[in-house]
């Protein structure tokens, strides 16, 4: 048998060779090229945007939660969150789908734009984290924002801000976005599925979505609320104009569908509120055959589910579904619309405050913006504004008129109907036959794992809020 032996000559020149070949990048075996740790924010926007939409609109939460409690949806099949029965895993799934999805996305595009001094790539990512931090905000009352997203370095028991502290955190964010953007300069292009790069528009998206956070303050911060209105009103690029300036996603066929359309393949659980239909059809709504379809057994008749009854109280076939125009594989979903935004001026001018106009011609505008998109007639409009129970100079209580058809305006919207809802009082609804809680939800409860794994930071925003659970308040939310 034969032993080589490697004298230390041979042994120097073989460390020699090993730590060049390290030095001509080998290593770089080692690295996943499909895990990679540094992506442009070319490819993060597109995640961010669907991530967003998928949280704050998608199925679990329009059907399920938020456009539940606001009585735009009802479960007709497991109506356990009908009932006000809320799982803590769903809870959790919210809570770690926004903190490790979209939020962490945003946070790299922003942090990308500034590094890589793309001031429009900035005040995308900021407008978007204030409209999903808006949102989280909005259910669970203070929650980690200044703190959140910070794993990385090391931050894993993140403090909560509280509700004030984010509202005035997202009021600057926007108006920094608003005035960082130059629509002479390149956004994103294609691959931003919302505007298609057209920062004009995300100008204006901007300060939108400041008239709406500004009006959330109205009864708790009335000072703060309308100078942040007014500001945003006449910030850089202006708001929503037209129905082409509204933000919305719109899906595709086969590869990337809406997920209204996704669910309806395989579940049959959900029907449009009777609370709803029965409002639409004594205001002799246009919009009822496009909110709702008509009843299977018939053909004809529109028929809403009640909130809050058990499995098995109504016939599947005796209760219209959500109308095709909000559940076809194509169909959009919408971060903020144009009629939204006439709703919130209309809201102001009533208050007094500075809104471009007068309470009833933007009162108006917004019932025809609301139905024009759906392709109904200015003669249909019309009819429905002359009737003495949509008329705004007939209505004794303005704001309840104002909030009443803005609620109706944001079918399909469920956070912000859910949000608004518990801000105006507008519908006055009441809580189904068989639910285990004597009022609607008006928050969400804190996830039991974060609880746990944040113990400190938990409590401290329990401290200082009080009744977190189902039926407490968030700061803004006024008895």
């Amino acid at each position: 048998m034969i032993i080589r032996r490697f004298v230390p000559g041979a042994v120097a020149m073989m460390l020699i060779l090993a730590t060049s070949a390290c030095e001509q990048g080998l290593t770089d075996l080692n690295e996943n090229p499909n895990a990679p740790t540094d992506v442009p924010a070319t490819l993060l926007i597109r995640p961010a945007i669907t991530g967003s939409a998928t949280n704050g609109m998608g199925v679990g939460m329009t059907w399920n939660h938020a456009g539940l409690w606001a009585q735009h949806f009802a479960q007709i099949q497991y109506p356990d969150e009908d009932r006000f029965l809320v799982r803590d895993g769903t809870m959790q799934a919210f809570w770690d789908g926004w903190y490790s999805g979209p939020l962490r996305d945003i946070q790299a595009i922003i942090q990308k734009g500034e590094e890589e001094s793309r001031p429009n790539h900035v005040a995308m990512g900021l407008i978007l984290r204030a409209w999903n931090v808006g949102i989280i905000s909005d259910l669970w009352g203070d929650v980690p924002f200044t703190q959140a997203v910070r794993g990385e370095a090391g931050n894993f028991t993140p403090s909560y801000d509280t509700q004030q502290e984010v509202y005035t955190t997202l009021f600057a964010d926007l108006r920094q976005a608003a005035e960082m953007i130059d629509p002479a300069q390149p956004g994103m292009g294609d691959v931003d599925l919302i505007y298609g790069g057209d920062m004009e528009k995300w100008r204006k998206f901007a300060n939108s979505l400041r008239l709406r956070l500004a009006m959330r303050l109205s009864d708790v911060e009335p000072g703060t609320a309308r100078t942040e209105f007014e500001a945003a009103l006449a910030g850089p690029g202006g708001v929503f104009q037209a129905e082409e300036d509204q933000a919305r996603l719109a899906y595709l066929a086969g590869t990337n569908r809406n997920p209204f359309f996704q669910n309806q393949l395989t579940r049959d659980d959900h029907r449009i509120s009777a609370t709803l239909v029965n409002h639409l059809i004594a205001t002799e709504d246009p919009r009822l055959p496009i909110y709702a379809n008509p009843i299977q057994s018939d053909g004809v008749s529109f028929i809403g589910h009640e909130n809050g009854r058990i499995t098995g109280s109504a016939p599947l076939t005796e209760r219209s579904k959500v109308g095709n125009w909000f559940t076809g594989e194509t169909s959009p979903v919408f971060f903020q619309r144009h009629a939204e935004v006439l709703f919130l001026r209309a809201e102001a001018a009533q208050r007094g405050w500075n809104a471009g106009g007068s309470a009833e011609d933007l009162y108006e505008a917004a019932v025809r913006a609301s139905m024009s998109q759906y392709g109904i007639s200015e003669a249909a409009a019309s009819a429905f504004l002359a009737r003495p129970e949509n008329n705004f100079a007939a209505a004794g209580n303005k704001l309840q008129l104002i909030g009443t058809q803005k609620w109706v305006a944001l079918f399909g919207q469920g956070t912000e109907a859910f949000a608004e809802w518990r801000r105006t009082g507008y519908p006055n609804l009441t809580p189904g036959p068989e639910v285990v809680l004597p009022n609607i939800p008006r928050r969400f409860p804190y996830p039991a794992l974060e609880t746990s794994l944040n113990q400190a930071s938990v409590n401290a925003a329990v401290q200082r809020q009080g009744d977190v659970s189902l039926q407490g308040r968030v700061w803004w939310d006024r008895p």
